[in-house]
């Protein structure tokens, strides 16, 4: 995991295989999550200056990167708060604050409502926020058009792509994010649809009400998860929202001194 800062690698050996943990820094913990699809590597631009004040975890969830993916598939209510809870016992910790985006921030919230005594802030970015019905149709109207390999597995998942047809479509596209991508793709795009599946399916909004802890939800200004931005805010009682302007990704990756600065302001409130 690229950092300035010399980290470690650790490994939580569960049941279901073990997680992979990078740790870095010095302070109070804080748990990094990141978005199905994904791993830590996401959080590669805003690590190093979070860590010269917390001590970092940096996860690869379940499923993701250097972490096994499980034998069976996962809950997205049961299974992924139970492995964060593992890897924390893991290492020896009793309460940490959490920095996620989009599903890790489901993740992050369920965990905060199922075992409020292991949080003790979030900051939520891209938060997706929907009952069961709404999230049933962005399944079918959003996520499902994207699974157009139907040959490598029983059902479709997301194809391969090269560096030429990804940057046709996307001139601005990093190379060495599309590289990280396709490599995570060839491992766990199967395990991807079937969490997305997951999420997807599963009423976000019940959990709302149950979280108590301080919550910073952060939302780039052209996220389509925005549509559900003030009903997350709503629900989730003295919440602070904050969107950042220009931004049609995740802000940690597209604007992450911007990120970090309101991030460290929050947590230093």
């Amino acid at each position: 995991m690229a950092t300035a800062l010399m980290g470690t690698d650790h490994y939580i050996y569960r049941r279901d295989g073990k997680v992979y943990v990078y740790k870095v820094g010095g302070g109070e913990p804080v748990i990094f999550l990141h978005a199905v699809g994904q791993s830590g590597w996401s959080w590669r631009n805003v690590l190093d200056q979070f860590a010269r004040h917390f001590t970092c975890y940096n996860i690869d969830l379940p499923g993701y990167d250097h972490s096994d993916i499980p034998p069976r598939s996962y809950s997205i209510d049961g299974d992924y708060p139970q492995a964060i809870v593992d890897v924390m016992d893991g290492l020896g910790l009793e309460q940490a604050t959490i920095i996620a985006d989009r599903t890790g921030s489901l993740i992050a919230a369920l965990l905060a409502a199922q075992h409020p005594q292991r949080v003790k802030k979030m900051v939520l970015g891209g938060m997706p926020f929907w009952d069961k019905e709404h999230g049933e149709v962005i399944w079918e109207k959003w996520f499902m058009p994207m699974f157009t390999d139907t040959t490598s597995y029983h059902v479709p998942v997301a194809a391969l792509t090269t560096w030429e047809e990804a940057s046709a479509k996307n001139p601005a596209l990093d190379f060495e994010e599309w590289e990280k991508n396709e490599e995570i793709k060839r491992k766990s795009r199967l395990w991807s649809r079937q969490s997305q599946q997951a999420h997807s399916g599963y009423d976000i909004e019940s959990i709302g009400p149950k979280v108590t802890q301080p919550t910073l939800l952060i939302y780039g200004e052209h996220d389509g998860l925005r549509r559900t931005e003030q009903r997350a805010h709503e629900s989730i009682k003295g919440s602070v929202l904050h969107i950042v302007p220009g931004v049609a990704g995740s802000p940690h990756e597209k604007r992450p001194d911007e990120f970090v600065k309101l991030v460290l302001e929050f947590l230093a409130a």
